[in-house]
């Protein structure tokens, strides 16, 4: 046997020694615990103000999602959660999302349910609704560029007074500088 055959040998007897002597640990201890690493993204959300423009509320999001649906999905839900800095909600019902996806072109299509009769009056409060979270998303959302919203998972072409026949880029006009 060579030496370093000999030393190999050695080296195996003595871990094989040194874990004889060490008590059993059990199922539990014996794992190595890694600790879960939480990412935390600042993401920029758009609710009512003052004038009737849209006011950024910057919030944290653990864990949001790089691209995508799911991204999509993270950034309305927080929408939908309502601010945080005691503003207006942009949605006056308790909306939840059905769905979301982008297609190729870049169009993100967000589907929600839809308003109660009367739940959205006035150009000010649909201006708000839309844009809001038509800001939200292109503005959080790498790829995106235009927003497509859809009710009970139907096209519509009106919200009040706004066309929503198409999918709509952001107006940076209706946000408070």
């Amino acid at each position: 046997m060579s030496g370093a055959a000999r030393v190999a040998v050695a080296v195996l007897a003595a871990a094989v020694v040194a874990c004889a002597r060490s008590p059993q640990l059990s199922g539990e201890a014996a794992q190595v615990a890694t600790p879960e690493v939480v990412v935390i993204s600042t993401v920029m959300l758009f609710f009512p103000g003052e004038a009737g423009l849209l006011e950024r509320e910057a919030r944290d999001v653990a864990d949001l999602p790089e691209s995508g649906p799911a991204r999509i999905r993270a950034i309305v839900a927080e929408v939908l959660a309502g601010s945080q800095d005691r503003r207006a909600p942009l949605l006056p019902w308790t909306a939840t999302l059905n769905a979301a996806f982008v297609d190729r072109a870049g169009n993100a299509y967000v589907d929600l349910s839809g308003p109660p009769d009367g739940a959205v009056e006035g150009t000010a409060s649909e201006s708000a609704l839309v844009y809001g979270i038509v800001q939200a998303v292109v503005a959080n959302c790498p790829g995106v560029e235009r927003v497509q919203l859809l009710f009970d998972g139907s096209e519509v072409t009106t919200l009040g007074h706004l066309d929503l026949s198409r999918p709509l880029a952001p107006r940076p006009e209706l946000v408070a500088p």
